[in-house]
């Protein structure tokens, strides 16, 4: 079986949808999803309404769906994270129904499945925490002791991808969909082929000026959000 591994949309559709034809295209069964559905771009409800449709899809929430809580919660919590990330998260707050929320809401901390004879464990940031970074250049103890026991243990969050082995259990981060750091407007993912156990790197290409250009118009002042994709 062909299982897809995706983390890091942050509500861009067109990285979204540049990554699901080339499932399509793979013949890609199962995705596995490692939270950050929300957070930096701007379309939240057309994101959720793509992967909700799509039918193979298992998620976990990230750091930016505990965020996002936060900002519905708590009013006198937005002026900061709207400096920080920019106006992603207003436009949650204006475009997602009560079903889009309960939809987010109901995203598990963290998962286990089986698919094509491996177990599979998925977590945002690290075993102990959604917020925490393992980065690929993290110490050997570090990535060791975040080996969960199962064949394949899947992190998101620093939007870096690579992948570290022990024994025959692997260390997996695919990148970041939305907004890849390492190779700027090239969406990132993995592809785990469950009867050989081979993962490749997959990338592709997006209309990261669309991206660009509602970046520079909602949020002029948060640079970040358009140069980072021009890396």
């Amino acid at each position: 079986m062909k299982v897809a591994i995706l983390s890091d949309i942050h509500a861009n559709r067109f990285a979204l949808e540049a990554v699901l034809s080339d499932l399509d295209r793979a013949g890609v069964e199962t995705i596995l999803f490692a939270g950050d559905v929300v957070g930096y771009y701007y379309w939240p409800r057309q994101t959720i309404d793509r992967i909700v449709a799509d039918g193979r899809f298992i998620c976990i929430r990230g750091n930016h769906e505990d965020i996002f809580r936060e900002y519905v919660a708590d009013a006198s919590c937005r002026d900061s994270y709207r400096k920080k990330y920019g106006s992603g998260y207003d436009v949650c707050l204006s475009e997602l129904d009560a079903g889009h929320l309960a939809w987010l809401d109901q995203l598990p901390e963290q998962a286990s499945v089986e698919i094509g004879g491996r177990r599979f464990f998925m977590r945002h940031g690290s075993l102990r925490s959604t917020d925490e970074y393992i980065y690929p250049d993290a110490d050997a103890a570090k990535l060791l002791a975040n080996h969960s026991g199962e064949d394949i243990t899947i992190f998101g969050h620093t939007h870096y991808p690579f992948v570290h082995a022990s024994g025959e259990r692997l260390l997996l981060n695919p990148g970041s969909v939305g907004q890849p750091r390492d190779v700027g407007g090239l969406a990132s993912y993995a592809l785990v082929l469950t009867d050989t156990g081979v993962v490749q790197f997959r990338r592709r290409n997006f209309d990261k000026d669309a991206v660009a250009a509602a970046a520079k118009a909602r949020d002029p002042e948060l640079a970040y959000l358009w140069k980072i994709l021009e890396r």
